[in-house]
């Protein structure tokens, strides 16, 4: 027996030689009756026996129809047999703890030189999770490995067994249009293969796989509403959307018509996930003290602010060697966030993936912003957690253009969020002046002894403070405030309020001028700008 020749019908599929479709017809039109037989009690899988779901085959006069068994009760568990009576392929659900799970597939279809088999797959001892109580968007970790399984082909062609491996995930929640109506679905997506091994008398040990991949969106009330199977081709799925349901109970219990619209219940887990989590109770601003130990690189210090949609982090870098924050890295992105679960690592954190819309990098020289980039930001993890006295617990594997070789734990107390300044422009502006040596490095502080700025005020730039202009002549300029070895030595313009955004300066030494021309800075012009001249360069923010 060749079973790498077996094409099995699965699910959906319509292949050729699979005992074909149907021509559209209702046999699901509902009697308005009170019901009283048992019913699957998870609300996307209304299963119950005499229950027919049928569907309408994409780009196809076809039709298929989904049937149940009666539900069996036992131990506080349930179970219920689907049949897609096109095919004869059948699933055993198992509901239990508020979830489904897949206990038993059986392939009534499969031909093989003529000769008709059956095959049963049989997954209870490792059951394959097919909708959990609720899911975070995305795929669920933990689901990948190999499972034991035991099979059973008749009629019987030798000892046979088998593993199977495992994927699963949540899409979300979409709307899906049906002939009946509009229905808010849930929409899943999970991958089993089966790989059967069978030991034979004239072919020795055989091997084969049998891969069924599939989308469903399942609806309260109703169950699958649409379905797409990528089992018979992995590139053009077939797809099915429902046509009728004869079940569906309104909010009385008693069978009636499909209603025109469906929506997942607000107070359903799968729209209230962020409070299943308890992520909810992570909402608010935090953030925790600037600590430095000489003894290591640089000390990382944190800002976040998350709300139920949105997040802005504040990562400040400082150097460590004297601890006196002579130059400092800030980190600042806004954007989106999709909450992943529990982490793989620290199970009591929650593992959060910050999708940036918006960043900036700013570096300063003894706390001056000397320089400022846009949008440096990617798509990364962090990890919250409750911590104790109102803290949070924050957990980082990344830190912005620094390598960390294991996670960093800090924690983040309460603050209240600063209202945003409403001002075009800062109250000072620093003006850096720079002489380089001989060797192109920037000169010592003793070389620019000496050196002032004039600054004034006239019809086109009138933006300084008078009170700063009052102790300032060409024979007694400005002074610099200090000097960075990084910079030079800078100086500080307070700017007045209604400025008309530049300023009129002169770096200078008695006479001698560091530009011959007077130079106009405009006060709006980037964070950090230069301007160079000779062996001298001058920049300004």
């Amino acid at each position: 027996m060749k079973l790498e020749r077996v094409l099995l019908c699965l699910v959906v599929s319509l292949a050729a030689g699979c005992g074909g479709g149907s021509e559209k017809t209702d046999n699901t039109s509902p009697a308005t009756t009170t019901t009283t037989s048992t019913t699957f009690s998870n609300p996307y899988l209304p299963a119950q026996g005499g229950a027919v779901w049928r569907y309408d085959v994409a780009d196809s006069s076809e039709s298929i129809t989904l049937s149940s068994s009666n539900v069996i009760k036992n131990n506080g568990q349930e179970s219920v047999e689907l049949t897609w009576d096109h095919s004869g392929y059948k699933q055993t659900l198992r509901h239990k703890n508020n979830a489904v799970y897949i206990d038993r597939i059986k392939l009534n279809q499969v031909t093989v030189d003529n000769k008709d088999y059956q095959v049963e797959v049989d997954l209870s001892g490792d059951p394959v999770l097919l909708l959990p109580e609720y899911a975070v968007i995305g795929n669920m970790t933990g689901v990948n490995g190999y499972h034991d399984m035991k099979v059973k082909i008749s009629p019987n062609v030798g000892p046979a067994y088998g593993e199977y491996t495992y994927e699963w995930s949540y899409k979300g929640a979409e709307t899906v249009k049906t002939n009946t109506g509009n229905y808010e679905a849930l929409h899943i997506s999970y991958r089993l293969i089966l790989s059967i091994s069978v030991t034979t008398q004239d072919y020795g040990t055989v091997h084969t796989q049998v891969d069924i991949n599939q989308e469903f969106w399942l609806v309260p009330g109703i169950g699958i509403v649409k379905l797409a199977d990528y089992s018979a081709a992995s590139s053009t799925p077939f797809v099915a959307v429902l046509g009728g349901f004869n079940k569906y109970k309104n909010e009385n219990n008693v069978i009636a018509p499909l209603p025109h619209k469906i929506t997942i219940p607000s107070d359903s887990p799968w729209k209230n996930i962020h409070s299943i989590y308890k992520l909810n109770e992570l909402y608010g601003n935090w953030e925790n003290e600037y600590q430095c130990d000489s003894n290591t690189e640089y000390s990382p210090s944190f800002k976040l602010s998350l709300n139920e949609t949105s997040y802005t982090l504040r990562t400040l870098v400082t150097n460590n060697e004297s601890c006196n924050q002579a130059e400092a890295h800030e980190y600042i992105e806004s954007g989106t966030y999709k909450l992943l679960g529990h982490d793989i690592i620290d199970t009591d954190y929650l593992h959060l993936e910050l999708m940036p819309s918006s960043s900036e990098q700013n570096l300063y020289r003894f706390g001056n912003l000397v320089h400022n980039t846009q949008n440096f930001a990617y798509t990364h993890d962090i990890n919250l957690a409750k911590g104790k006295h109102g803290s949070l617990e924050l957990a980082v594997d990344t830190i912005p253009e620094k390598f960390i070789d294991q996670r960093f734990y800090t924690r983040l107390k309460p603050t209240k969020a600063k209202e945003p300044s409403i001002e075009g422009l800062e109250k000072t502006s620093l003006v850096y002046f720079r002489i380089y040596d001989d060797v192109m490095m920037i000169a010592p502080e003793d070389d620019f002894a000496g050196w002032g700025m004039q600054v004034w005020n006239d019809k086109q730039c009138d933006s300084i403070l008078d009170s700063q202009l009052k102790d300032i002549s060409w024979e007694k300029p400005l002074q610099p405030l200090g000097y960075d070895p990084s910079y030079g030595i800078y100086f500080e313009l307070k700017i007045k309020e209604g400025n008309t955004g530049c300023a009129n300066v002169v770096i200078h030494k008695g006479n001698q001028k560091s530009v011959d021309d007077n130079m106009r800075l405009k006060l709006s012009a980037p964070l950090y700008s230069t301007i160079t001249y000779k062996d001298t360069l001058i920049s300004y923010n």
